[in-house]
């Protein structure tokens, strides 16, 4: 039986062949196995071991909400409150994403030198809905689960708060607090 390799040229300069049957080839199996059904995760996190495990750690966090074929778990930390947004997912979920929202005077142009000098946690700019109003600035910071469990999210949870500390620093460093009203002699 012959078979016919079709080759395209990607767009990186790698070539992929990938075996094809010829026309006259009568029935047997074919050459590249077909998917056909979804695959379950069996690796990840739920919602309830998340919640657990931050409040073990002394966090102060909302029970797990459904939204979107997923999970959000809330985290009333002070003074930066934050979220686990958990993906694609009815059990257990191998995609996280940990948001905050700032809102305040925020220009573009500040989110926009955070984006391009720091790699990691990436800010999305909403301009405001009135002229002189403040805008509204959604930080995320995406992680793929590798293994099963919430221990996983030691490492990340540190990172995202250190960069969130830092992305709120660096946001309202520019608003400097009222001096203090000068002491009279009286």
């Amino acid at each position: 039986m012959r078979r016919l390799t079709a080759c395209a040229a990607l767009a990186s300069g790698l070539v992929l062949c990938v075996p094809t049957a010829m026309a006259g080839d009568r029935g047997g199996a074919s050459p590249l196995p077909v998917a056909t059904q979804a695959t379950t995760v069996d690796r990840g996190v739920t919602g309830a071991e998340v919640r657990t495990w931050l409040t073990g750690l002394g966090g102060n966090v909302a029970d797990p909400v459904a939204v979107d074929g997923g999970f959000l778990v809330r985290v009333q930390d002070q003074p930066l409150p934050w979220s686990l947004s958990l993906f694609g997912c009815q059990t257990r979920c191998d995609d996280v994403q940990y948001n905050a929202v700032f809102t305040g005077a925020i220009t573009e142009a500040q989110v926009a030198t955070w984006n391009r000098e720091n790699r990691y946690l990436k800010a999305v700019w909403v301009a405001p809905a009135t002229a002189g109003g403040n805008a509204t600035v959604l930080a995320q910071y995406d992680v793929l689960l590798l293994s099963d469990g919430a221990e996983q999210l030691q490492e990340p949870t540190y990172v995202w708060l250190q960069l969130l500390n830092r992305f709120a620093r660096t946001l309202f460093a520019s608003v400097a607090p009222a001096p203090a009203a000068p002491a009279t002699g009286e």
